[in-house]
């Protein structure tokens, strides 16, 4: 086992990894999303199939999830109520999304949430501009979650749903990055659990060891920036964000479609 580890370590595609989940983890932290959008798409460009990048990025976050996490509490950047909300629907959606995975239509739901993404990145930054009221109620946050861990268990993304529409709805983007980050971490080891009994332990690879590697030394750094940035250009770079990888992920979903 420890000459399979040190073989793993040593490969140059473990340490690229690692640079991957250290640029992800920075945004992921700072901003509730990033994460799994750029580590899937990452994993996707270089053919691998989509359940098992979805096992790589949740096995990862198990820790990720949980340094980061550790850094917003310390950093008061929970809200325990939307925590609970947010844990308890999301492991729903996740059992239900994992359940999907292995279906054919699998890769149309990920076109369809990449355009609804799309539309919620540019109302974000629309309301960035914008006073409206806090409609971020429990009811609220049960669709959001479920939603989320639905994303959570077919693309291996979180934040971009969650995050997006929480702050489209008027809660405080610091509280909603910190506490989204907890909750994802039940919901990926929810969602490993299942797809690992799946595919089994053997088709993971040294991928998610260095996205592991790279995102544990970037979470306290990216949970001190969630707390220093000022809440407008904060909600804007949530905003971009989202448009951002939106974009990236409907391209990559649509040339997979693509006959050609």
């Amino acid at each position: 086992m420890w000459q399979s580890l040190l073989t793993i370590l040593s490969s140059p595609e473990t340490w690229a990894f690692a640079a991957v989940g250290f640029i992800a983890q920075v945004f992921d932290g700072a901003l509730g999303m990033g994460f799994g959008a750029i580590s899937s798409a990452v994993l996707a460009a270089v053919g691998v199939p989509r359940e098992i990048a979805s096992a790589s990025v949740n096995g990862a976050k198990l820790f990720t999830g949980s340094a980061s996490g550790i850094s917003h509490f310390l950093m008061r950047n929970i809200d325990p109520r939307m925590l609970l909300v947010l844990s308890i629907t999301g492991v729903l959606g996740g059992v239900a999304g994992a359940t999907l995975l292995t279906r054919s239509f699998a890769q149309w739901i990920g076109i369809a949430i990449s355009l609804y993404l799309l539309a919620a990145g540019v109302f974000i930054v629309w309301r960035a501009t914008h006073t409206l009221p806090n409609r971020a109620s429990s009811r609220a946050q049960i669709g959001v979650g479920f939603a989320g861990g639905l994303l959570e268990a077919t693309s291996g993304v979180w934040g971009p749903l969650v995050t997006s529409n929480l702050v489209a709805l008027g809660a405080n983007p610091r509280h909603v990055v910190g506490t989204g980050a907890v909750a994802e971490t039940f919901v990926a080891a929810a969602v490993f659990g299942l797809l690992v009994s799946h595919i089994g332990f053997e088709k993971l690879s040294g991928i998610a060891l260095g996205l592991l590697c790279g995102a544990l030394i970037a979470a306290p750094f990216a949970a001190y920036l969630a707390r220093r940035v000022s809440v407008r250009p904060f909600t804007i770079a949530v905003g971009l964000l989202v448009i951002a990888t939106s974009l990236l992920r409907l391209a990559r979903d649509l040339s997979v479609l693509s006959p050609g």
